[in-house]
């Protein structure tokens, strides 16, 4: 039994694909693939949707959104036999100009994923193999590198670039046009290429108590008062409370890969090393 759903009459959809309750395709929309879409999901006009894509129910795709293409990855082949996936939750949207690719590498275990909730706005890129935890919101022309993870309930502001691999951590936020290439503590705000403090707004919006936040507060004055990274962990771990939230922070900054963003300035240039170079590596704060 075929399902109920609208196509405009100007729209080409690949036979491969399926279409849940209440979908509704626009004019000028291009479907080619093994194309998923749950219940009333709709795809505006002029998107292009490809390959093995795995839509929820209840998204706004579009208009001219760009869902599911092939990886930009010089050493990408497609190949039909070990498909590769893009993985979207339930009542994500997706707006114009934005551009979500699928993952490098085959299977459902590698997948680009969306989390549910999460508003991807207008000339958006999500690069392949990235991870979006649910309720992460990314500004007009906000970039993801290949491999990047943002963490749950996060925001990007507009312009901004992160590189490959960075872990961008839960309730964190960053401000418009930033170029990050350390990873991000949960519940951290980022400006000026520096760790500026905790994200208070989005913390209190979380629903946390007044003495989580507090102690949530003090941790990132520690960041601030000590240089190196195992003297902020130390100070952590010895003096405040540790609930849920300030062991999560910590075993983030013990883990990072990529290093924490430095947390103060130093001068009007911020922390340098001998040579005169900016310097915020693992061990810096």
């Amino acid at each position: 039994m075929e399902t109920e759903h609208s196509t405009h009459p100007t729209a080409i959809v690949d036979k491969r694909a399926r279409l849940g309750e209440g979908v509704k395709i626009g004019p000028y929309v291009v479907i080619e693939g093994r194309v998923s879409i749950g219940d009333g999901t709709t795809i505006k006009s002029h998107s292009v949707l490809g390959g093995d894509t795995k839509i929820g129910r209840n998204c706004r795709i579009g208009p001219a959104a760009y869902v599911g293409l092939d990886p930009q990855h010089i050493r990408f082949k497609a190949e039909a036999l070990s498909p590769t996936f893009l993985i979207i939750g339930d009542n994500v949207t997706v707006r114009e100009g934005a551009r979500i690719h699928r993952a490098i590498h085959p299977g459902e275990d590698h997948a680009t994923r969306i989390g549910d909730n999460c508003f991807i706005m207008g000339a958006v890129h999500v690069a392949h193999d990235c991870i979006l935890e649910r309720d992460v919101i990314m500004a007009d022309a906000a970039l993801l590198g290949g491999h990047c993870h943002v963490g749950r309930g996060a925001f990007l502001g507009g312009g901004c670039t992160v590189h490959q691999f960075v872990h961008i951590g839960r309730l964190a936020i960053i401000a418009g046009n930033e170029q990050l290439s350390h990873d991000v503590p949960p519940f951290g705000a980022v400006r000026y290429g520096r760790l500026k403090g905790y994200n208070a707004v989005g913390c209190k919006r979380a629903g946390m108590d007044r003495a989580t936040v507090t102690a949530l507060r003090k941790c990132f004055n520690a960041l601030r008062q000590h240089r190196t990274v195992p003297a902020a962990l130390a100070e952590l771990r010895a003096n405040v409370e540790p609930y849920p939230e300030v062991r999560e922070l910590v075993e983030f900054i013990a883990s990072a890969r990529r290093g924490i963003p430095p947390s103060r300035f130093r001068g009007a240039g911020g922390p340098r090393s001998d040579s005169g170079a900016d310097v915020g590596g693992a061990d810096d704060l």
